[in-house]
C-alpha cells in the first residue's frame, strides 16, 4: 500500500490563499469510513431499486390483460422485443429526447384510446397494450438510469469490485424479490414470472452497461458520471476558489477533491492520480485532453493537436510537445519551461511576458500549419535553415515581445493600417509587419503592437506608421465618397459589439499584453490564384463546421468568390480586395455569432460593396450581392 508524506482527506480550504505550497505526495479526498458508509450505502440502494425493476417488468406482464392473453403469442412477444429494444437503445444512443417523447406518445395515445373505446369493455385491448408498453419503457429507463449512477458512486471508492459488488446484490435482490412475490401471489397468469424476470435481466444489464461508459467519461452519459462524482466528493478535501498560484501536487492522490474555480496558475499536477474522481468545473483540469497532458507531460495516445485550446496558466515543465500543434492556443501565464518544442506548430497563439520558455529544447518551429482532410501541412519554418541552438528559442521568443505601441482613434481601418505598416516596414530596419497586435480601450481608441527587433529606432517607426495611418485614411475617405456614395454621403455599418475589431489573421482584442505570431496585414503579396487558393479552404472549413447556418453561409460565398473571378469590369487587385472580404466573412462565420467580430463582418460587407459598386448594376457580381445581402446580413448577425 502507497504511503504519503501528508494526509489532507477532508480538509476544507476554500478561498484560502496557498500560493507555492508544497503539497507533493499529499493524500486528499475523504477518509476511509466516511468512503466506506457511502460505498455501503451506493450498494444498498442499487439493490433496493432492483424493486424498480420488478415494477417495470410487471406493467409489462400486465399486457397478457390485452385481448385475453393467456400465455405467449406474437402481441406478448412482439411487445417483450420492443421493450429490448428501447432499452438497447438508450445504451447504445445516451438521453435523447426524441427517443423519451416517442415514449410519453405512447402512453398518451394508450390512455386516450384506453379511455374513449376500452374503458366499458370486459377485456382490454390495443390502448391498454401501448400504455402498458411505454409505461414499463418508461420505469426501465428511470431505474435503469438511477441504479447505475449507484454504480458509478460505488466504482468511484472501489474500483472495479464495488462496480462488480454494485451489480450482484441489484441482480441477487431481483431474484430473491421475484421468488417471494411468486410464492405470494399464486394465481397469476401463466408467464408472469418470465416476463417479469426478462424486464428485470434487461434493465440490470442496461444499468451495468450505462455505468460502465459512464465511468469511462462518454460523453453521452457524462450527466450521470458528474452527479456521481458530486456525490462521492460530499466531505472530501476542498479548494473551492482557492489560490492555487505555483503550488505543487506532484505524485499525490486527489480522488473526491474539489477544485471547483480555484485558480491553478502553473500548479503542478505532475503524476498525480485520483483526479478523474474530482470535481473540476472551471478549471484547466476539466478538459480530459489537458489533464492528461499536465499529469502526464505527455499526449493521449499520441495525440498532439491542441489546436485554439486553453492553456492559460497551465503549468508545462518538461512537457513533451514535440510536433504538437498548438495553433491558436491561448498560453497566457504558461510555463514551459524544459519542455520539447521542436517541430511545434505555434500560429496565431497568444503568449504574455509572463509565459515562461526557460530552458526550453527546441530545434526548430512551424509559424502556419493547415488541414487537408486528415493531413496537416506545415509551412513557415523558424528558422529558415539550421536549428536553433540551447537558448537560442527562448531569446527568439523575447525578440518577439519587442514591440512599439501605436495609439489610434477613430474608426479603426483594417486596409489603412496594412498599407501603413508596408510602407513603414519599407523605410525602416526591424519592423515585423507580419507580428501585431490590436486591443480596444472604447470609446474608439485602439493600441496597436507592431514588433520590432530590439535595435529598431521605436520612436522613428511609431511617427512613420500614424502618419502613414492617417493619411491613407483620407485618401480612403475620399474614394469611398466617389464609389460608394455619389451624393457625397458615406454608409458605415455600425457592429453591434462595439469592442471587436479585426484585421488580418493574427488580432488580439483582449486586454493584457498579448503577442500573436504569424500571419500576414494585407496580404500584398498574394497572387490572384492564392487568394482563391485561401478562400476555398477557408470556406470548405466553414462547411465543416456543421451549424444551423454553415452550409448555407458557405454556398452564398461559393456564389460570390465564383462571381467575383467571373466579373470582367474589375482589375485584379479589386478581385484579391473583393475576395479577401470574402475570406473574411468565412472566417467569422466559423465562429459561434457571440464570438464574431460583427465590426470586421461589416467592414467586410462594406467592402464588396464598395467594389461592386465600379461595376454596371447588370453585371453578374452586382445581381448576386443584391440578391443575397439580405440573407448574408441576417446569418452574419449584423
Amino acid at each position: 500500500m502507497e504511503t504519503y508524506q501528508q494526509d489532507i482527506r477532508s480538509n476544507i480550504y476554500k478561498d484560502e490563499i496557498l500560493t507555492n505550497r508544497n503539497l507533493q505526495n499529499v493524500l486528499a479526498g475523504q477518509k476511509f469510513i466516511q468512503k466506506l458508509i457511502i460505498g455501503i450505502v451506493s450498494i444498498a440502494l442499487a439493490s433496493l431499486l432492483s424493486t424498480g425493476n420488478l415494477l417495470a417488468g410487471g406493467v409489462l406482464a400486465a399486457i397478457q390483460n390485452a385481448f385475453s392473453v393467456y400465455y405467449f403469442d406474437l402481441i406478448e412477444i412482439s411487445a417483450i422485443i420492443l421493450y429490448v429494444t428501447a432499452l438497447i437503445i438508450l445504451v447504445l444512443r445516451g438521453f435523447k429526447i426524441a427517443d423519451a417523447i416517442c415514449v410519453v406518445a405512447l402512453i398518451v395515445i394508450g390512455v386516450i384510446i384506453y379511455v374513449c373505446f376500452e374503458a366499458g369493455d370486459k377485456n382490454d385491448g390495443i390502448g391498454f397494450w401501448l400504455f402498458c408498453l411505454g409505461f414499463s419503457i418508461a420505469l426501465g429507463w428511470l431505474w435503469a438510469s438511477i441504479t447505475a449512477f449507484f454504480i458509478v458512486v460505488s466504482s468511484t471508492f472501489w474500483g472495479i469490485v464495488g462496480e462488480f459488488l454494485a451489480i450482484t446484490a441489484y441482480g441477487v435482490t431481483a431474484e430473491v424479490l421475484l421468488i417471494g412475490m411468486s410464492q405470494i401471489t399464486l394465481k397469476q397468469k401463466h408467464g408472469d414470472d418470465i416476463i417479469t424476470l426478462t424486464g428485470a435481466i434487461v434493465v440490470i444489464f442496461s444499468a451495468a452497461m450505462i455505468a460502465r461508459q459512464a465511468i469511462k467519461g462518454l460523453p453521452k452519459f457524462a450527466s450521470i458520471k458528474d452527479a456521481a462524482v458530486f456525490f462521492a466528493a460530499v466531505g472530501g478535501t476542498s479548494f473551492y476558489k482557492a489560490d492555487l498560484t505555483d503550488a505543487c501536487f506532484d505524485n499525490s492522490h486527489l480522488p473526491h477533491t474539489d477544485f471547483r474555480k480555484a485558480n491553478l496558475t502553473r500548479t503542478s499536477f505532475k503524476k498525480v492520480t485520483g483526479l478523474e474522481f474530482s470535481r473540476l468545473q472551471g478549471t484547466i483540469l476539466e478538459n480530459p485532453k489537458l489533464r492528461k497532458l499536465l499529469v502526464d507531460k505527455r499526449g493521449w495516445n499520441n495525440e498532439n493537436d491542441y489546436t485554439n485550446a486553453d492553456f492559460k496558466g497551465a503549468n508545462l515543465t518538461n512537457a513533451d510537445l514535440k510536433d504538437a500543434i498548438l495553433s491558436g492556443i491561448n498560453a497566457l501565464d504558461t510555463d514551459f519551461s524544459g519542455a520539447t518544442l521542436s517541430g511545434a506548430c505555434i500560429q496565431e497563439w497568444n503568449i504574455n511576458k509572463n509565459t515562461r520558455f526557460t530552458g526550453v529544447i527546441c530545434s526548430h518551429v512551424y509559424l502556419k500549419c493547415t488541414k487537408q482532410g486528415d493531413r496537416i501541412i506545415l509551412t513557415e519554418r523558424k528558422p529558415d535553415s539550421g536549428e536553433f541552438k540551447d537558448g537560442d528559442f527562448e531569446k527568439w521568443i523575447e525578440q518577439l515581445q519587442e514591440t512599439v505601441d501605436v495609439i489610434l482613434t477613430g474608426k479603426f481601418n483594417p486596409k489603412a493600417f496594412g498599407i501603413s505598416l508596408d510602407k513603414a516596414a519599407v523605410e525602416h530596419e526591424g519592423l515585423d509587419r507580419s507580428r501585431y497586435s490590436i486591443e480596444s480601450k472604447g470609446d474608439e481608441v485602439y493600441v496597436v503592437k507592431v514588433g520590432v527587433s530590439p535595435e529598431a529606432d521605436k520612436p522613428a517607426i511609431h511617427q512613420t506608421i500614424t502618419n502613414y495611418y492617417y493619411n491613407e485614411l483620407s485618401i480612403q475617405g475620399e474614394r469611398a465618397n466617389i464609389l460608394l456614395n455619389p451624393s457625397g454621403e458615406v454608409e458605415i455599418m455600425e457592429s453591434k459589439n462595439q469592442n471587436q475589431i479585426s484585421a488580418g489573421a493574427n488580432v488580439d482584442m483582449s486586454s493584457g499584453n498579448r503577442i500573436t505570431v504569424g500571419g500576414d496585414v494585407t496580404n500584398s503579396n498574394l497572387t490572384l490564384a492564392d487568394a482563391n487558393s485561401q478562400v476555398t479552404n477557408t470556406i470548405q472549413q466553414l462547411s465543416d463546421v456543421k451549424t444551423d447556418s454553415s452550409n448555407e453561409l458557405a454556398k452564398i460565398l461559393t456564389i460570390l468568390q465564383k462571381s467575383i473571378n467571373d466579373e470582367p469590369l474589375l482589375s485584379e487587385n479589386q478581385k484579391k480586395e473583393a475576395l479577401e472580404a470574402v475570406e473574411t466573412i468565412a472566417e467569422e462565420g466559423k465562429k459561434p455569432l457571440k464570438d464574431r467580430g460583427l465590426k470586421l463582418c461589416s467592414m467586410a460587407v462594406n467592402a464588396l460593396k464598395g467594389v461592386t459598386s465600379v461595376v454596371t448594376d447588370t453585371s453578374k457580381l452586382a445581381e448576386v450581392l443584391k440578391s443575397y445581402l439580405p440573407t448574408l446580413t441576417n446569418i452574419l448577425g449584423i
